[in-house]
């Protein structure tokens, strides 16, 4: 993890809200449930861009619930099969640059380059879409966001989804600032985000 990002999660890590958190994931390991990512990681999001220098967030729902399918960045994987959500955004991506080159599933270059690739919440049961929604992820995503905003307030918000909009509309962003578009997943897809030049969108407002 990025040191400027430590502190925050240190705080954080106190509040009551985070240590009933972890007492939620906690109950669930101890019902035999697999959390997805694996714990190492579950805070991935935060290794590659310190928060002064997000110049982008792309914010999803959760993690994908397959077994060892997500790797803690929203939407990518290390694995060889591309998931529907990602596939669609692929999809897109080729139709607002044709020119570009997609040679792996991994989105750690886009993090690299300043891309805060984040899911409103960051763990869910494997197998369970959405089983970890409303335990404490969406506050500790929203104070995320917030320092994000104080450290850069021109950073630019890619929506993708309700769940991510619910969090957005509880902070100050200025609305020239976000593009928002429905869930890339199969049943999103066809509403707002097929041909919806989500990344020239993006792209343009940089």
């Amino acid at each position: 993890m990025k040191y400027s990002w430590l502190d925050l999660l240190q705080v954080e890590g106190k509040k009551p809200y985070f240590q009933k958190l972890l007492m939620h994931l906690e109950k669930f390991e101890n019902e035999g449930k697999y959390i997805m990512p694996a714990s190492p990681d579950m805070f991935k999001a935060f290794d590659y861009v310190q928060d002064n220098n997000v110049k982008v967030v792309i914010l999803g729902q959760d993690p994908y619930p397959g077994k060892d399918v997500a790797d803690g960045l929203a939407f990518s994987t290390n694995s060889q099969k591309t998931p529907s959500s990602l596939k669609n955004m692929f999809k897109e991506l080729k139709k607002d640059y044709p020119e570009v080159q997609l040679e792996t599933n991994s989105l750690v270059s886009w993090a690299k380059q300043g891309v805060l690739l984040l899911n409103t919440v960051l763990t869910v049961n494997e197998g369970e879409a959405n089983s970890h929604a409303n335990i404490g992820w969406e506050t500790f995503t929203k104070i995320v966001l917030e320092n994000v905003i104080k450290k850069n307030p021109y950073v630019v918000f890619g929506i993708l989804g309700n769940a991510s909009k619910a969090v957005v509309n509880k902070l100050e962003v200025q609305p020239k600032n976000i593009v928002f578009l429905s869930h890339p997943s199969p049943l999103g897809y066809h509403k707002s985000f097929k041909d919806g030049q989500f990344f020239k969108k993006i792209n343009k407002i940089l």
